[in-house]
């Protein structure tokens, strides 16, 4: 995964991205995230790195299995009742379905993101036709983000050593018990635009409009068939959950 073209990543995540929409079958969309893990930790990437991670995706998903019976109470048997908030079987299944839809979508694209290093990511974006700034805009986003998490889980227990109870009171104290640890992320988040601006100003970036580059892009055999793989595997997939064969 190191090796292939980010452009067929890159459009693997995509394409991806498109047939989580389409399939419904929890069997199938079961089997392609426990894929999609065994391809993760393949990569190489540690453990406790994919772990905090894939946190954010799984605790979305899981707010999604329980909020969903309040938009969706049809079908039968009913499996639990409690005023306004009924699930029944059907919905339920719906509900873990768009789980799984959530961290597929977020699993194919950390293996993107982990395999391929910001300068590939950028000329990968840059190949397909987007802006070379926007390209980087994205690449630097989706770099600092785990960076960012790691450096608010530190200003957490900075504040915690220092006797500050961030589970006191109410929801409303609650939120604004998290003004300290707000204003440091704040400060930091600036100081390092500011820093970066900085090392792309010194590396001359906008300079010149004509990019060049040292190592550029060249697709091999195995790229081809990976993309090949793709155009193929995911339309049948679609076409089997349009024609009703694999839905839930």
């Amino acid at each position: 995964m190191h090796r292939v073209d980010p452009r067929v990543k890159i459009v693997g995540a995509v394409m991806l991205t498109i047939l989580c929409f389409f399939l419904s079958n929890l069997v199938f969309l079961s089997v392609l995230l426990l894929l999609l893990q065994i391809l993760v930790l393949l990569t190489g990437v540690g453990w406790e790195t994919y772990k905090r991670t894939i946190w954010l995706a799984v605790r979305l998903a899981l707010i999604f299995i329980l909020v969903w019976p309040f938009f969706d109470q049809a079908g039968e048997p009913l499996l639990l009742d409690l005023w306004a908030y009924k699930v029944t079987l059907p919905a339920f299944l719906r509900s873990v379905a768009v789980a799984l839809r959530i961290l597929l979508i977020a699993s194919g694209w950390f293996v993107l993101i982990f395999t391929t290093p910001q300068s590939q990511l950028v000329r990968g974006l840059v190949k397909l036709g987007l802006r070379y700034d926007m390209g980087l805009s994205i690449s630097i986003a989706l770099r600092y983000l785990p960076r960012f998490l790691d450096t608010i889980e530190q200003i957490k227990e900075a504040q915690r050593s220092r006797g500050f109870d961030m589970d006191r009171g109410g929801p409303i104290m609650k939120a604004k018990n998290y003004i300290p640890i707000l204003i440091p992320t704040v400060a930091i988040a600036m100081r390092t635009a500011e820093e970066l601006s900085q090392v792309l100003v010194c590396k001359g970036y906008g300079a010149s409009k004509a990019r060049t580059y040292l190592h550029d892009l060249h697709m091999g055999a195995i790229d081809c068939i990976i993309l090949v793989s793709i155009a193929t595997i995911v339309p049948f997939l679609i076409g089997l959950d349009v024609l009703g064969f694999v839905q839930l």
